[in-house]
């Protein structure tokens, strides 16, 4: 079960990266749990649902237009997958560059993501929390 775990957060990276939020949003339950660490630009650190975490979606696309995510590596952890992450992207008022690399973590059951906590600077930290939430 957890290769299709990665696959399907793999997938969902591609939805993102391709803007598509309608077929983003179907890996997703729909009360999902979504935490920033790092608690991105005018993002609340905690959301609750799909809708909500749509908007946080819809909001840092819309500020950061060029927003890229480059998947370094798929961590098989069960139930949760960790991602090595590398964001950049400008800002569409500020101009402000962003380059960030983080270890998010995406808990699947059921064959939907059900958690998200984005933002982990170590991977030791990512690794610690995805092994601590089975």
């Amino acid at each position: 079960m957890s290769q299709e775990n990665v696959e399907l957060v793999r997938h969902a990276t591609e939805d993102f990266l391709r803007r598509d939020l309608d077929a983003l949003v179907n890996a997703y339950d729909p009360e999902v749990h979504w935490s920033d660490l790092q608690h991105a630009p005018d993002a609340p650190p905690d959301v609750h649902g799909i809708e909500a975490v749509r908007r946080v979606w819809e909001d840092w696309l819309d500020s950061f237009p060029d927003l890229r995510a480059d998947i370094a590596e798929y961590i098989d952890c069960g139930d949760t997958v960790v991602c090595a992450i590398h964001w950049h992207g400008s800002g569409r008022e500020s101009g402000v560059h962003i380059d960030q690399h983080t270890f998010d973590c995406f808990e699947v059951r059921g064959g939907v993501i059900r958690r998200v906590t984005l933002g982990y600077s170590r991977r030791e930290d990512a690794l610690e929390a995805a092994t601590a939430e089975r």
